[in-house]
């Protein structure tokens, strides 16, 4: 199923148009580097599907992600087959591993090519803006409805609809948007008629769907329906042996990279330092990494000071379940990390979601989301503003 972009709240959606530009930058981690071919010639060098929809084998890459270790061959392979057909898929990766990265390039591999790429984050928003995010809604439907509009599955004919962080869409939601992939159609907020889509889904999530079906908090019937075809993103730490590759890949796709730079990045001893890294922010924070050691003609090895901490004490709450404390260690660091970041820029919010490697919008609304804000983003607000 696919899914296009309305006139909702800003930068809550993202339209691609196949040939002519890249995803948002907030997501466009996975496996390149801004600029350069990435968005352009992202699908050089490898044959996403044939019209059989047989993959090539042995490929370094995928639409913008390349690998060539078994884990991403896996992946290539099952993304390869799954392309031109019209099933749901669902992905699932820890954060930065390229899971938006990994869409896009199924959309490029399908039929729906020509037609619109869209992306809604299920986490950016709470449920009742949500809701009309992708349902559209109906003049006068709720306060501030000023005039109807469509929802991104009804705007989005004949595309892709990309729902990332799935497992943030309230319980409420969740048999609507079980409705959309039954019976392909949709119902504007404020009216009891029903629209006829013709989209297909792609889904992501960092987190384990099975383990939220099993505490109650997703239902069953939607995750059977999302994951018609389910594909498991390894984090860079289990695919080591694509360091090299994706070192040079990212590099080549920054802006004024001469060969002395490409010399230094390419060494043994650069890459071996980078080999002793856990990358817990996966290829985005690769990515970030370079873009860094680019700009300031600095290459040493990552150090455990550049990244944010947290005691034993405060990271570990034995007295909660394993899910309840995993899920508010990560909210924890989440606020302290933007806190931090912005501290750091003087809060300068355009500065801070460059450094954090995010779209501008997506980190207002992570500021909203933890409290550090108290409205909506504008793509009118000053760039230089926390």
């Amino acid at each position: 199923m696919s899914g296009a972009v309305g006139s909702g709240p800003q930068g809550a959606r993202t339209a691609f148009a196949v040939g002519g530009g890249s995803t948002r930058g907030d997501r466009g981690t996975g496996e390149s580097g801004r600029g350069g071919d990435g968005g352009r010639n992202g699908d050089s060098g490898r044959v996403v599907a044939t019209e059989t929809g047989r993959s090539t084998a042995h490929d370094e890459r995928f639409g913008r992600m390349v690998g060539r270790s078994p884990a991403m061959q896996t992946v290539f392979d099952m993304l390869g087959k799954a392309a031109p057909s019209d099933a749901t898929i669902l992905l699932e990766g820890e954060t930065g591993t390229g899971k938006e990265v990994s869409a896009e390039a199924i959309h490029k591999g399908s039929p729906r090519r020509d037609k619109p790429f869209l992306v809604v984050d299920c986490g950016a928003m709470p449920p009742n803006l949500l809701e009309s995010e992708l349902f559209g809604h109906e003049r006068g439907a709720f306060t501030g409805a000023i005039s109807s509009r469509q929802g991104v599955f009804e705007a989005a004919n004949g595309g892709t609809v990309f729902l990332d962080e799935i497992g943030e869409l309230s319980i409420d939601l969740q048999p609507k948007l079980l409705r959309v992939l039954e019976r392909r159609e949709v119902r504007r907020v404020g009216t009891n008629n029903h629209v006829p889509v013709n989209v297909r889904l792609i889904a992501a999530t960092n987190k384990s769907l099975r383990e939220h079906v099993a505490a109650h908090k997703f239902r069953s019937d939607l995750y059977y329906r999302l994951a018609v075809v389910e594909v498991k993103l390894p984090p860079l730490r289990e695919r080591a042996g694509d360091l090299p590759l994706l070192v040079d890949h990212i590099v080549r796709n920054l802006s004024a990279v001469d060969e002395t730079t490409l010399s230094v990045v390419r060494s043994t001893q650069f890459l071996g330092a980078l080999a002793q890294h856990n990358w817990p922010g996966n290829i985005r924070e690769l990515r970030n990494y370079l873009e860094r050691c680019v700009a300031l003609r600095d290459f040493q090895a990552p150090k455990a000071a550049d990244m944010i901490s947290a005691s034993p004490e405060s990271a570990v709450n034995i007295g909660q379940p394993l899910r309840e404390a995993r899920e508010g260690w990560v909210s924890a660091f989440e606020k302290r990390y933007l806190e931090e970041l912005l501290r750091v820029h003087e809060n300068r919010v355009s500065a801070a979601a460059r450094a954090a490697g995010v779209d501008r919008i997506y980190f207002y609304r992570l500021l909203w989301k933890h409290g550090l804000r108290t409205r909506e983003p504008s793509m009118r607000e000053p760039d230089d503003v926390a």
